[in-house]
């Protein structure tokens, strides 16, 4: 367990100290502009304004915006893991206890969006973090993934879940659980709960129609190199650029915009900084492109599945599967969505389109296995963003890349999204 025993965190906001009220809605004024706007875009002085505070006044409770971002991670740590603590105490089997923390989630982030409860931020920046604040974050998260790992245990042990492989489905589980937020946003109050026990439905039952347990083909993924396209360059300047928007990528992934280092980079390649210049403008430009390189490729497997000669749901699970041999393969890494939290509002909101653009893709092979009838009647919205939150995700497993098969490893992650976790009657 991270560093907080039954998460009693010596911090500015705990019940001793006389500011918690105060600090709580600092916390929540802060978390509501840093999920909007991002925490590069989001100044202390925007903070001040939204609270009718002055900087001086602020800076009595916090003192720079890293100190704050990271309280206000901590603090969605607390929120999370006294669900989990609540849903972990509660009567039944192992999947009803997992039932009450897809519930408790839900509720907590609907609770917010009608303005019933303060703001949480989401987990999109941990890399934008110090060293120190980032381990103990991650240090929380890990420890979720390791008490949902226990639970899918406990299930199988009581049958109540089926024999998955309780690692990887913890991570699709948190996955999703914090991927949830970004989706219903864009849903109205009066279908929130219809579009919840959709969600609920395919995580513990599966998007496969038929009485069969889904079998995944036997696919090799070790086929064409999935270059981006889009950048009219040599083929000997393409592949160099394709080297920096990888490394780049690796670099952003875990260090963030404000931790990655162009001189660092460019020496990781083993290039001088005029040769990598030639390629690059500045940090920026590198994000910008990193990100336009991930959605051609994704766009590339997408449509490249789409005219495969399978059933459709086979065509959403190869799709799925490559995204995860690329991610953790060779051709990696892609970059985190939650990276475009670090660009320009303006830039920002153009990539969300091009993303959500994405994600639709997914939904056309959802409504063609409606169609086909070998995908169930499903909230296409739902279906496309818990394939969208599980891949990214991806990059949170525990197990180091290098030591995962790509071709097994992916039937393990993405299983329970086809077949469910809980043990149901077939045929």
């Amino acid at each position: 367990m991270p560093n907080a025993n039954k998460n009693k965190i010596s911090s500015p906001f705990s019940k001793t100290n006389q500011h918690d009220q105060k600090y709580k809605t600092i916390l929540s004024a802060a978390s509501e502009l840093f999920n909007v706007q991002g925490t590069r875009g989001t100044t202390l002085s925007q903070i001040a304004d939204k609270l009718n505070l002055t900087k001086t006044s602020l800076y009595y409770y916090v003192k720079t915006k890293e100190e704050l971002t990271h309280q206000c991670y901590l603090n969605t740590c607390i929120e999370m893991q006294a669900i989990v603590d609540k849903s972990l105490s509660c009567d039944g089997s192992a999947i009803d206890k997992l039932d009450a923390l897809f519930r408790l989630n839900f509720e907590c982030w609907n609770d917010i969006i009608k303005g019933n409860r303060g703001h949480l931020a989401g987990l999109t920046e941990i890399a934008s973090l110090s060293t120190p604040h980032q381990e103990e974050i991650s240090a929380h998260y890990r420890h979720f993934v390791i008490q949902v790992k226990d639970l899918i245990n406990a299930g199988i042990e009581d049958g109540s879940m089926q024999a998955i492989h309780p690692g990887k489905a913890a991570n699709a589980i948190w996955g999703n659980i914090f991927w949830l937020p970004v989706w219903l946003f864009s849903v109205e109050e009066s279908e929130r709960e219809s579009a919840y026990q959709q969600w609920l439905t395919i995580i513990k039952f599966g998007l496969n129609n038929t009485p069969e347990k889904f079998e995944f083909k036997a696919i090799s993924f070790d086929d064409e190199h999935m270059a981006p396209t889009g950048f009219d360059r040599s083929e000997q300047n393409r592949k160099k650029q394709e080297a920096f928007l990888r490394v780049g990528s690796s670099f952003f992934n875990h260090k963030g915009f404000k931790g990655t280092s162009l001189d660092e980079l460019a020496k990781s390649l083993g290039v001088t900084k005029g040769a990598f210049y030639y390629h690059i403008k500045n940090k920026e430009d590198l994000l910008i492109k990193c990100i336009e390189r991930t959605f051609n490729v994704e766009q590339s497997v997408l449509s490249d599945t789409m005219s495969m000669d399978i059933n459709a749901i086979d065509k959403l699970a190869f799709a799925a599967r490559k995204m995860f041999s690329i991610q953790l393969g060779e051709q990696g890494p892609l970059i985190r969505y939650a990276t475009m939290w670090s660009l320009p509002a303006d830039k920002r909101k153009e990539m969300e389109v091009i993303a959500s653009q994405v994600r639709d893709l997914f939904g056309d092979m959802i409504r063609a296995g409606i169609a086909d009838k070998t995908i169930k009647e499903v909230n296409l919205l739902v279906a496309e963003n818990i394939i969208a939150g599980a891949i990214e995700s991806i990059p949170d497993m525990a197990i180091a890349p290098n030591e995962i098969d790509l071709v097994k490893g992916s039937i393990d992650f993405f299983d329970i999204f086809f077949n469910g976790i809980a043990t149901i009657q077939r045929g």
